[in-house]
């Protein structure tokens, strides 16, 4: 992966340091994108073995094909793509030539893609491309942590397959967007979260946490991962953590990272701190559309927003449910996006009850879920934003639906989690 960026890097210094001397059309930028689709495809092949290779570079070569048909093929529509990824390109394009002001632009991914265009000018393929190629480095760390894990391969298989052939997915990493870099922050969070539930060394849950902050800056509601990980430390016991000092330690970590990000509410918490009406709310309004649910539930706070949250999370899991069906787009929606969700909780919960795993390793994977699909229920109130949201969270679902239906893992977990004397194992 190190490979790959720096070749990126190399690209977009090069343009910098060319674009004043010699006129960049069409045909440069889609020299750039064509050098990024041979280094990805050679990254591919370099790290993948043959019985993953198939299902990720499938992945790879649709969402390019997807690129290149909302680009050039205007009379075809990609779903999500308009409004707000027009937005994301005319905004980030005049901020990076001076005529406009980087403070007016909504959500922290316009700064990001405005730097990019600062260094190379209007190249539009090439920027867009690198959703995909976060896509591809997402898919990779994905297997690295199931991998890791020790998960069936069947299990394993069905997990890229979903990660890869999602049509929503497709759709989100290959435009426009900020949810694939999401995606590719979260799931390395992930990885390196499984690193440390593994082997205890306090810099792979640093590293997590890190990369949870990080997601976070493109949308505060990942602050749900942050949440989740403080939930595991005091869930999770090893031999390590009983001493004293690498219990200070951990607690001097959380107390610091509570004061950055209280006194950066704006920077990591704008979703639950800006006012209805701003930049910030107004930039995902093109996927409400008619799919607004439970409106009458909106506003709620303090018990009564506990109380109703269950039903919220419900809705942001599974809408359009067929109650709610306007159309044939809805029932679409709902057997290719939906069914998906249903299948994944469905089948995560059997493999928990179905398991050997101590109950408090069941109920610690249960809140880990519970905790991060409510902060997004909390702020979600339509079926096209649902849909968009709870694509962020797929490799945690992915991930604990390998967890829970592995035989052997309990075997793994014993490292970190030994059952206690007279505990029970469900």
């Amino acid at each position: 992966m190190l490979f790959v960026l720096a070749f990126f890097i190399m690209e977009i210094l090069v343009t910098y340091m060319i674009k004043d001397f010699i006129p960049l059309g069409d045909a440069y930028g889609m020299l750039m994108l064509l050098g990024g689709i041979v280094v990805i495809t050679l990254y591919l092949f370099r790290v993948l073995e043959k019985e993953w290779l198939t299902v990720i570079f499938i992945g790879f070569f649709v969402r390019v094909i997807v690129l290149f048909i909302d680009l050039y093929v205007p009379s075809i529509t990609i779903f999500s793509s308009g409004t707000d990824t027009e937005y994301f390109h005319e905004v980030s394009l005049l901020i990076a030539q001076g005529m406009y002001p980087l403070e007016d632009g909504a959500t922290n991914y316009v700064p990001f893609l405005s730097a990019i265009y600062y260094m190379i000018g209007d190249q539009r393929p090439f920027v867009q491309f690198l959703n995909v190629a976060f896509w591809v480095f997402a898919a990779v760390y994905l297997l690295k942590a199931m991998i890791h894990l020790k998960s069936d391969k069947k299990l394993i298989f069905i997990s890229l397959l979903i990660f890869a052939a999602m049509p929503n997915s497709i759709f989100m990493s290959s435009i426009l967007l900020r949810e694939s870099i999401i995606v590719f922050l979260v799931t390395v969070s992930l990885y390196y979260f499984i690193r440390w539930f593994t082997d205890g060394e306090f810099s792979h849950f640093l590293l997590a946490t890190v990369l949870a902050l990080a997601s976070m800056l493109f949308h505060s509601g990942m602050i749900g991962f942050a949440a989740a990980y403080i939930l595991a430390f005091l869930f999770l016991g090893s031999k390590t953590a009983n001493k004293s000092n690498q219990a200070l330690l951990y607690l001097l970590f959380f107390a610091v990272l509570g004061v950055v990000m209280f006194q950066n509410a704006e920077l990591f918490l704008g979703k639950f701190f800006t006012p209805e009406g701003t930049a910030i709310t107004e930039i995902e309004i093109s996927s409400d559309g008619g799919s607004v649910y439970l409106s009458s539930l909106s506003g709620l706070t303090g018990i009564s927003a506990l109380l109703v949250a269950p039903l919220k999370m419900f809705y942001f899991m599974f809408s359009p449910l067929p109650l709610d069906w306007r159309g044939m787009g809805d029932i679409v929606s709902f057997f290719f996006d939906s069914s998906v969700y249903l299948f994944l909780v469905g089948a995560t919960i059997y493999g928990l009850v179905k398991s050997d795993m101590p109950i408090r390793n069941k109920i610690f994977i249960l809140l880990f879920l519970i905790v991060t699909v409510f902060v997004y229920s909390y702020g979600t109130q339509a079926a096209g934003t649902a849909m968009r949201h709870r694509n962020k969270i797929i490799p945690l679902l992915l991930i604990t639906f390998t967890m829970s239906n592995t035989k052997h893992l309990f075997t793994l977990a014993e490292v970190r989690w030994k059952q206690k004397k007279g505990e029970r194992i469900a």
